[in-house]
Formats: C-alpha cells, structure tokens, sequence
C-alpha cells in the first residue's frame, strides 16, 4: 500500500480487520474494503472490471476474484498462500481480457535486479511509513508474540532480532 501510494497509483486496500481502516489510510490507501466483500462468492467465469492492477498476498478465491474483476490488460501479481494453494476459475480472464499473472519470486531472481530492486526501495520508493507497519522483537520474546500473531492482533511486519539473543 505504501510504496504503490507513494508512487502515484490509487491504493485500494482490502482487508479482515476493517476496524484498522484508518491505518491502511495512513500508508495511503484511498479505499478500505472488507476483505469479505472481494471474495469470488458468485461462481462466474468473469465479473464487473473493477481494478487495474492487484497484489495479491492471500491467494485462494480471493485470487481468483481478483482475476476475474481485473481490467482489460490488467496484471495480477501473487506473493502469498496464506487462504489457499489452490486457483479455482476458467481461463477467461486470461483469454477474453488478456490479464497477466505473475508469481513473485525473490529466491531465485538475479542479483543485479534484486539490487535494483532494493536501490527503489532504499530510494524513491521507500515509504515514510516504514517504522508504523514494522515491529522488532528478540529471539526471546517470540513466544509471547507467537499466540498474537496467530490470532491476528499484530498488524505489519515482525523482525525477530538475532544479535540480543542467546542460541
């Protein structure tokens, strides 16, 4: 959300936690949208073109939503699992509106574009956010942290600390 606002795309953000809608806000969303409200429920082969452009961080039918409610030409582009490995929807997207999709992979990029990458990133795309959707913690406190992850009550990113840690 952040670094697509930062670099002048409308951000609409959806999510399960719509009482954070003025966080998205604050990274730059111009939208906040139940994640409930994007999910494939109509079993359509296509529906109402409403984004340009997805990221996609869940996968499952809410990939597949996002497919089938992508703009002509769009691209669509997946980087998480976390609803579901599996894609259930039929070609038409693909052939009727010529949409993209791409899988994000960093594992086995090449390590000029990942420099270049993280050239943006440390740069013109780096967003002034940064601190609000990160939080450190050490190895030690993981624990603690463990049963608040999973029951959604972290927001943003966990770094666990190595360095003050004994192993």
């Amino acid at each position: 959300v952040a670094i697509l606002s930062r670099i002048g795309y409308a951000v609409a953000a959806a999510t399960g936690k719509i009482e954070e809608a003025d966080f998205f806000k604050s990274l730059g969303a111009s939208e906040v949208i139940p994640r409930e409200e994007i999910k494939d429920t109509p079993k359509k082969a296509l529906l109402k073109e409403r984004w340009a452009a997805v990221v996609d961080t869940v996968g499952g039918e809410y990939l597949a939503a996002a497919l089938k409610t992508t703009a002509y030409q769009g691209a669509v582009t997946c980087c998480g699992n976390v609803a579901s490995a599996s894609l259930s929807l039929t070609v038409y997207p693909f052939i009727l509106r010529g949409i993209t999709l791409y899988g994000v992979d960093s594992a086995n990029n090449p390590m000029a574009h990942r420099k270049a990458v993280w050239e943006k990133l440390a740069g013109p795309w780096k967003p002034d956010s940064l601190f609000a959707i990160t939080n450190e913690i050490s190895l030690s406190a993981l624990d603690s942290y463990i049963d608040r992850i999973l029951e959604g009550k972290l927001k943003g990113r966990t770094i666990v600390n190595m360095t003050d840690s004994q192993i």
